[in-house]
């Protein structure tokens, strides 16, 4: 299904041609690669819409939600999109960037990510997960029913136990996808729907991955407010992101060794085989860091200079439109 002028690399799509037009677009629906299927199976898919089963649920119906009492592997999330990764035209044809993910669950595939966590952390890879365990506690005086009486408002979403001995052996597990800023999906379908061509149709809004709406606003609150905790209590905290959202953080500092870490980052990435419908997760690198060393990273940015700044400042003045 690729247009005869791209290379396939290492799960990536090269040319050399100069970009004329770039966007994220959808790298996974319902579980299936975008660009390894036809455009009727596109369509067949929007079409299906929330009857749709979700791979990753398929594979590791452990973590699957309750829905009316019931263990579902039901897609839940709407439009079907798994992850997204970069589009380009260019004047002999298009190349795709590597896929990053949009949905947290996409990281469940085969319970691998799990495997490697328990063996890591715990020494047992068949350790046992629980969900949404609450953490954190609301003062008498602060709850917001009648009775005035302390309320759980905060949870870690998953706790991986090693039950082998008498007491309890764990650690904390953070997921974290990408959001991504700009045009919703919506607006690709008509475009899926109309294509005839025998490339890959384009976005249909302009769309990027938002890093920095998902590590400091999202997942560094999470880490500064349940890591001090842990490791009071001796515990680690491992977190689970794609490699473009590790890559777009600054750089850390690392440990050498799992005793000195607070955090143990389990950063993935999808092997693609040219015609492969699906592709396959892999833990890319684990690496150790102190929680201090995670917020630098997920904060640090290059500052801007006075003059720049202040330049800025005027542009947005009254008096300067």
């Amino acid at each position: 299904m690729l247009p005869p002028t791209s290379v396939v690399t290492g799960g990536y799509i090269l040319a050399k041609k100069q970009t004329q037009k770039t966007s994220y677009g959808i790298a996974e629906l319902y579980g299936e690669r975008f660009l390894a299927i036809s455009n009727k199976r596109r369509t067949e898919l929007l079409d299906a819409g929330s009857t749709s089963e979700c791979p990753s649920l398929l594979s590791f119906p452990q973590l699957a939600p309750k829905r009316k009492g019931r263990l579902s592997t039901k897609c839940g999330k709407k439009g079907g999109v798994c992850s997204i990764r970069n589009f380009k035209t260019i004047k002999n044809g298009q190349t795709f960037g590597p896929i990053t993910t949009t949905c947290p669950i996409r990281f469940y595939e085969n319970g691998l990510i799990f495997q490697v966590i328990g063996e890591t952390l715990l020494g047992n890879k068949h350790a046992e997960i629980a969900k949404e365990i609450p953490f954190l506690k609301r003062r008498a005086g602060f709850a917001n029913d009648d009775n005035n009486i302390s309320e759980d408002v905060g949870r870690i979403d998953m706790v991986m136990v090693n039950v082998d001995g008498e007491q309890l052996d764990w650690c904390a597990v953070e997921l974290q996808a990408v959001y991504f800023s700009g045009g919703a999906m919506s607006k690709d379908y008509p475009i899926i729907r109309k294509h005839s061509g025998n490339d890959i149709p384009m976005p249909g809004a302009n769309r990027r991955p938002d890093f920095r709406s998902s590590g400091p606003k999202r997942l560094m609150p999470q880490l500064q407010i349940k890591v001090p905790t842990l490791r009071r209590w001796g515990k680690k905290m491992a977190v689970v992101v794609d490699r473009p959202f590790f890559d777009a953080l600054g750089d850390m500092d690392r440990v050498n060794h799992v005793s000195n870490a607070d955090i143990v980052w389990f950063i993935v990435s999808f092997k693609e085989e040219d015609d492969a419908i699906f592709s396959n997760l892999i833990v890319e690198e684990i690496r150790y860091t102190t929680l201090e060393r995670a917020v630098e990273g997920l904060t640090s940015g290059t500052p801007t200079t006075l003059p720049e700044f202040e330049e800025k400042i005027r542009a947005k003045l009254p008096s300067s439109t």
